[in-house]
């Protein structure tokens, strides 16, 4: 767990709109639904959370729903878990139940720092 102060993106919150993007230093929870890109040295969806749009993050936990991209170094998919999309991963753990629709692919290089990639 980080030492670093941890931002939620509560559950009675709906974020749309276009090119909207929540960038974090450092834990980024979403906890609502959210249309749009997401980035953190550490993100969580959690099991209410539904992202639709592309998340990025050194570590990514996912316990709800993404229709999107998934980009990070190490990368787990709860049993919870629904994504469609592509993941780049250097570490991908998918617990057993976790529904995943897509193509992995192992990335080279990792994240030098939780901001956007070109």
């Amino acid at each position: 767990m980080l030492s670093q102060s941890e931002t939620v993106i509560g559950k009675d919150l709906k974020f749309a709109g276009q090119d909207v993007k929540v960038v974090s230093r450092g834990r980024l929870k979403v906890d609502c639904e959210f249309e749009g890109d997401v980035t953190g040295a550490e993100v969580v969806i959690s099991e209410r959370g539904k992202v639709k749009g592309k998340v990025v993050g050194e570590r990514v936990l996912v316990l709800g729903k993404i229709v999107g991209a998934i980009d990070g170094d190490a990368i787990t998919l709860m049993s919870t878990a629904h994504v469609q999309g592509d993941i780049q991963h250097k570490s991908l753990t998918i617990e057993t139940g976790a529904e995943f629709d897509g193509r992995s692919r192992l990335s080279d290089a990792g994240l030098s720092s939780p901001g956007p990639r070109p």
